[in-house]
């Protein structure tokens, strides 16, 4: 007899792609247990791409409003589906829990932030007191289209190819490398390795990452040439990525790709990248990692943090190497 005879499970969260990225342990992790288990998804418009080619996922739900009317009339289409479970991973603001009311589920499950686990992890512990035999994945996994993969198979034709996001959230400092790091690293790879270089991201990034192009005519930039699920295929060619604390880092980490993370101000063992084939690299300052929005060593009208200053390009060169062997 099944122990866990749920038939209907919503998840539910909304926003950040590196947040929804590091929900799908938990998704792995409910379908590993109950294979007949029908599990509908919640988010908004831009993450639910990663998620439409899921074959763990019965069916996606878009919400593309915050407002109280919306979230009324939204809850009655989804209080149709009678589900059986609400797994409301949303921070527990008013607005988020007077959504997963509405929708009517027999049990709503609310996640609670614990800085103490890494967000895979945290987001996974918050259905394991109902589902006292969940397992947790050591990686993550994203399913892209092998035909959106195959559009950048010419790419890889020409030997090593590797990833650079160099665009990072502009309301935290302490996560942004310097530039002249980035063309330093550029150069260095291409002279060693002939390899080529892509500049992943949204067409904000563009003005900050397309500074390098003159480095080398084997770099090319795609940054804001590509949606989410296009530049998720693009990162899945990479035989590695190199980022800051971002979504792509994170679908790197869940297409398989070996990913490297570059840590400011941002707690590691929280946010950093998840996985077998991961690594991260940060400052050994003793205020890192500060979770700070503003840095109070760095002086009005800098661009850079010193923690992240202290990440040489040299230290991510060489952990390359080790990856790439």
């Amino acid at each position: 007899m099944n122990k866990y005879p749920m038939k209907k499970v919503l998840i539910f969260r909304l926003g950040a792609i590196g947040d929804v990225v590091h929900t799908t342990a938990l998704l792995r992790s409910l379908k590993a247990l109950n294979p007949t288990m029908s599990v509908h998804y919640l988010t908004t418009k831009s993450p639910s791409l990663l998620l439409k080619n899921d074959h763990d996922i019965d069916k996606i739900w878009i919400s593309e409003d915050k407002s109280y009317s919306y979230i009324y009339d939204f809850s009655k289409k989804l209080r149709e589906e009678k589900f059986d479970l609400c797994i409301n991973l949303q921070p527990p603001t008013i607005r988020n829990k007077i959504f997963s009311f509405l929708i009517g589920a027999k049990k709503t499950i609310n996640y609670r932030k614990n800085f103490k686990f890494h967000a895979v992890e945290n987001f996974w512990i918050t259905a394991k007191p109902f589902f006292k035999d969940l397992t947790l994945p050591k990686n993550l996994e994203l399913f892209i289209p092998e035909n959106l993969k195959e559009e950048f198979l010419d790419i890889s034709e020409v030997g090593y190819v590797i990833g650079f996001n160099m665009g990072v959230s502009s309301t935290r400092q302490g996560r942004r490398w310097p530039l002249n790091y980035w063309r330093e690293l550029a150069k260095a790879l291409i002279d060693k390795y002939n390899c080529k270089i892509v500049l992943t991201g949204s067409s904000d990034d563009a003005n900050f990452s397309e500074q390098i192009l003159d480095v080398s005519f084997n770099i090319e930039s795609y940054c804001g040439k590509l949606d989410i699920l296009k530049n998720s295929a693009l990162l899945s060619i990479c035989n590695v990525v190199i980022s800051g604390d971002t979504g792509p880092l994170h679908i790197a980490s869940a297409v398989g790709v070996p990913a490297i993370g570059l840590y400011g101000a941002a707690p590691i063992l929280r946010t950093g990248p998840y996985g077998t084939r991961t690594s991260a690299l940060c400052s050994d300052r003793s205020c890192v990692p500060c979770n700070r929005r503003k840095c109070k060593y760095t002086k009005k009208g800098e661009p850079y943090t010193p923690c992240m200053e202290d990440i040489h390009p040299n230290k991510v060169f060489n952990e390359i190497i080790k990856l790439l062997k």
